[in-house]
């Protein structure tokens, strides 16, 4: 029994090579193609694929969000996501309960295989380099200190210095100076580009 596909991208010619790609690979049906999430629900509503795959960049909620809608709406669904080199998505993908992510770079064959295991076991989660990117997540958490971790959670609830050191009961020049050194972990310079780089890494 061949796969039904159904492939979710908002650029034409990745469209374009998810039909070549399927013409070649006779056990995957591509049964249709969509740029956005409605027009998402509405093909899997009609068509009632086994694999959804879906690009991270899709215009409105986000792919990631929309995966995993469908995720809780049909676990037994195949659900790949793509999107660029980052151990941020794929980590966010495993935690949402997805199939599968691929960086958009990611070559043709692994990108079938990816869509074959995802109809046969939509619930194991794949992703090339998981290990590796694991193995960051760990490397880099264990590099914060308890109370930089702490200051790092705190930024990301809001507010100022001063409010969280009251929060904290420290002072605010304490506050800063554990910030100044979280930052420099981090490799950033203000607080958008540590809660980003947070959210990344997977940190928050």
């Amino acid at each position: 029994m061949s796969v039904k596909l159904i492939t979710v991208d908002p650029v034409t010619l990745v469209r374009l090579g998810y039909s070549f790609a399927c013409s070649t690979h006779p056990d995957i049906d591509l049964v249709g193609q969509a740029a956005t999430g409605e027009e998402t629900r509405e093909l899997i509503g009609d068509l009632d694929p086994h694999v959804v795959t879906i690009d991270a960049a899709i215009p409105g909620q986000g792919g990631l969000q929309l995966a995993a809608e469908l995720r809780a709406a049909r676990p037994t669904l195949g659900l790949v996501l793509t999107g660029p080199a980052e151990d941020g998505l794929l980590l966010q993908a495993l935690q949402a309960g997805l199939s599968a992510y691929l960086p958009r770079s990611a070559p043709v064959e692994l990108l079938m295989s990816a869509v074959r295991h995802a109809a046969v076991a939509p619930a194991s989660f794949t992703a090339p380099n998981l290990a590796e990117a694991m193995a960051r997540r760990r490397t880099r958490s264990t590099a914060l200190s308890p109370r930089e971790e702490q200051i790092l959670q705190q930024l990301n609830t809001g507010g100022s210095l001063a409010a969280i050191a009251v929060r904290m009961r420290l002072t605010e020049s304490t506050v800063r100076t554990y910030v100044a050194r979280l930052y420099d972990k981090l490799g950033v310079h203000n607080r958008t580009q540590a809660l980003q780089a947070a959210a990344r890494l997977y940190l928050i």
